[in-house]
């Protein structure tokens, strides 16, 4: 995500002068076939069902959660803890922006948003709970006894989000209603016990387990609703509709609403492509560079396993942003004469459903992983639609530019691309680093295993670690594996990371 920042866009902008994209596709794709998820694969896993309505007077979300959780780990686990993100727009003081971004953020001054946990059951029994960590972002909940391995435990919430009116991930402008990263959602228990963190300004700072996801949603019937997962049912009544939807094996459940969505479709094989724009501007060619990004991925990595993809406009300052089965793209990006800035960031958000979505990664402590992969992604979607010189243009005069322009005015301490979410100073620097120079490491993994170890090796990676969440060792060991050279030393000089 977040690949668009002021000075990202104009460093797109600044290489569309010197890239000249052809019409013609020069690229061969192979036949790949769907792959369904095996039924314990999806049986196993913790379940979300949630009723919700959205009060548009109030531009609040009453909702209920039942959460079904099994024990999956070796131990005994005394409490459970859910990430309460929409807590992090209570006050100005602790908003997830940086200070230089808080005017666009909030065109119309600041805003607060939040949620009120109202009750919290097991069972039919109250429970023990108490909202606490950096902003109240954490819900810590006490079962009455420690949930043993194997044992399952069925918790009901009733709660209430309040949107803020911002351009940022969750809240509403003058022509969408984000509502991302809104409800109660299980934090993920590792080899670290609970990842806790808050929800840091720079980067993506959300970690989760795939889940399967039930969800009843009413809205007012002029809005129209893009959405993770397949919708089953719709009821219209005459002042809302109830959209009843399910999603199977996704990281997180988000909604775009609009009342002025123009919507195209497309298929590929068995996938349903969605462009929602705003009133049709750029409506066919969004939907046309999701088509393309979904075709070449299929056949780079492996096939995309959800029914549909949808790519949506939205209010939202800062560019791109990845969540299950929707891409949030900035409608600035929409608005733009030339056509490349948009291209590039379907492109590079589509890829995220396979790194990030599909194979997830603690996106806190590794955002490296999921990033620098996707940016890479997203040139080898340009080389294979429009052919290498294209491609190479990118490179240099955009990813390593942007890269060589930071060094100029900020020294790379030389830690390396491997650092945590709270080791940046800035979304520039995190950029730079992240995405650039995480972008140009992957370049030279390429180049040292030879091209068809490396994409055996991203092929290999994604089947390997589907549905689950993946490491960087995990990363290298799977790249060493299909090399014949030793990696090692190229790892530690990129990542600064003995592997």
């Amino acid at each position: 995500m977040k690949i668009s920042r002021k000075l990202r866009l104009i460093i797109i902008i600044f290489s569309v002068m010197f890239i000249t994209i052809s019409a013609q596709y020069v690229w061969d794709l192979r036949r790949v076939e769907r792959v369904i998820a095996p039924y314990q694969e999806i049986n196993n896993k913790t379940e979300y069902i949630m009723t919700i309505e959205l009060i548009e007077e109030a531009m609040t979300i009453k909702g209920s959660e039942k959460v079904i959780y099994i024990n999956q780990e070796e131990k005994a686990l005394g409490n459970l803890y859910f990430h309460l993100y929409p807590n992090a727009f209570k006050t100005k003081d602790r908003v997830p922006f940086e200070e230089k971004e808080i005017t666009r953020a909030y065109p119309n001054g600041f805003s607060s948003g939040y949620i009120e946990i109202n009750d919290i059951n097991e069972g039919k029994k109250p429970i023990n709970y108490k909202i606490m960590g950096e902003g109240s972002t954490i819900l810590r909940v006490t079962p009455s006894k420690p949930i043993e391995p194997g044992d399952k435990i069925e918790l009901f919430m009733d709660f209430q989000v309040k949107l803020p009116n911002t351009v940022g991930r969750m809240g509403y402008g003058d022509h969408t209603v984000n509502i991302t990263n809104w409800f109660p959602i299980l934090a993920v228990y590792d080899e670290r016990g609970w990842n806790l963190d808050p929800y840091y300004a720079i980067g993506d700072p959300f970690y989760s387990e795939v889940a399967n996801y039930k969800v009843t949603t009413v809205i007012p019937t002029k809005y129209q609703l893009a959405t993770t997962g397949n919708v089953t049912k719709i009821h219209e009544r005459k002042e809302n509709k109830t959209y009843e939807i399910e999603a199977d094996l996704v990281r997180n459940f988000a909604m775009i609403l609009s009342k002025k969505f123009d919507v195209q479709e497309a298929m590929l094989e068995n996938t349903k492509i969605i462009s929602y724009s705003i009133e049709g501007i750029k409506g066919r060619e969004a939907l046309q560079y999701g088509l393309d990004s979904l075709k070449i991925f299929n056949a780079l990595f492996g096939n995309y396993p959800y029914d549909q993809l949808s790519i949506v406009a939205c209010d939202f300052f800062i560019g791109g942003m990845e969540y299950p089965n929707v891409v949030m793209i900035g409608q600035q990006l929409y608005e733009m004469e030339e056509d490349f800035p948009l291209e590039y960031v379907v492109a590079h958000e589509v890829a995220h459903q396979w790194w990030y979505g599909i194979v997830g990664n603690n996106e806190v402590r590794e955002p490296w992983l999921d990033e620098a992969l996707t940016e890479y992604s997203t040139l080898m979607y340009f080389e294979k639609k429009y052919g290498p010189h294209i491609k190479e243009q990118i490179f240099e005069k955009m990813i390593k530019a942007q890269y060589e322009n930071y060094v100029k005015f900020e020294t790379d301490k030389g830690e390396g691309i491997l650092r945590s979410l709270r080791e940046f100073d800035s979304s520039w620097q995190y950029s730079s680093i992240v995405y650039s120079k995480g972008a140009m490491f992957i370049h030279e993994l390429r180049e040292e295993m030879g091209e068809e170890a490396f994409l055996r090796a991203l092929r290999e990676y994604f089947e390997a670690f589907k549905f689950k969440n993946a490491s960087t060792e995990d990363f290298y060991n799977i790249c060493q594996k299909n090399s014949r050279k030793d990696l090692n030393y190229l790892f530690n000089q990129w990542l600064n990371a003995k592997l």
